[in-house]
């Protein structure tokens, strides 16, 4: 079984200077992205998923997402967080699936190509907000922060409502430190899968009411060392203000 690869950084950094410029612009409206063979690193502890491209769908994010994960489930915190990882996976073994999936520059419909590359192809940091909005770590953490592994084959539960609207994990968790803390992010789901009725209606304003209610919780208080029943006692504090949404 091959090892997985990684970009070296000088060549990452080559890249993004050649999106930048433009140079490499059209690379990206080919059905493969060419590269430099002699650029890259092997990660010893990680086998490359085959035919994982195949396997992904471009209409169900839950599903690829599971699948990405599944696939590098034995990635190291520090590895996930990999801008050279995710970019090798983006433009070398996911291409495919990128070109599918994120396809304005592919179909030559985006405004800013440039722009439109930067945001899904390469990460913009190793923070956390950047992680989540990435698209493919995105996908990975999004599973890694909701999944169960003592749930057997529940274990998904959460994370399927975690991805019930695109914005919950990118943009509305990936937005706050809340989104860093699995515990926090457990208990979030656990609430919302516990008092359904209460989101069956304006699911995303209602989800991002509670997610700032926590964060501003989290401005006074050490977030990182509460469990998930912390944070499902203060949301259930606040269900006749969630109900009113």
């Amino acid at each position: 079984m091959d090892k997985q690869l990684i970009f070296k950084s000088k060549y990452l950094n080559k890249l993004k200077g050649e999106v930048q410029s433009g140079l490499l612009i059209d690379h990206y409206k080919s059905n493969l992205f060419i590269y430099d063979k002699t650029q890259t690193l092997m990660l010893p502890n990680i086998i490359t998923a085959a035919d994982l491209a195949d396997q992904l769908d471009v209409n169900d994010d839950c599903k690829t997402a599971i699948l990405l994960y599944e696939a590098f489930k034995n990635l190291e915190p520090i590895q996930a967080s990999d801008e050279r990882l995710w970019t090798y996976l983006t433009h070398v073994d996911l291409y495919s699936y990128m070109i599918r999936r994120w396809d304005a520059v592919y179909n030559s419909s985006s405004k800013d190509e440039a722009k439109y590359i930067f945001e899904h192809w390469f990460l913009q940091s190793s923070s956390q907000s950047s992680l989540l909005r990435h698209a493919l770590a995105g996908l990975w953490w999004a599973v890694s922060l909701s999944v169960e592994e003592n749930k057997g084959p529940e274990k998904y539960d959460l994370t399927k409502i975690l991805f019930r609207q695109l914005d919950f994990p990118t943009r509305t968790l990936g937005t706050y430190k809340l989104g860093r803390h699995k515990e926090a992010v457990i208990g979030i789901l656990e609430f919302i899968k516990e008092n359904d009725d209460l989101f069956t209606t304006n699911f995303e304003d209602k989800t991002r009411y509670i997610t700032k209610h926590l964060n501003i919780i989290g401005g006074v208080k050490p977030i990182s060392y509460y469990k998930r029943d912390f944070f499902k006692a203060e949301l259930k504090k606040i269900t006749l203000s969630i109900q009113a949404l």
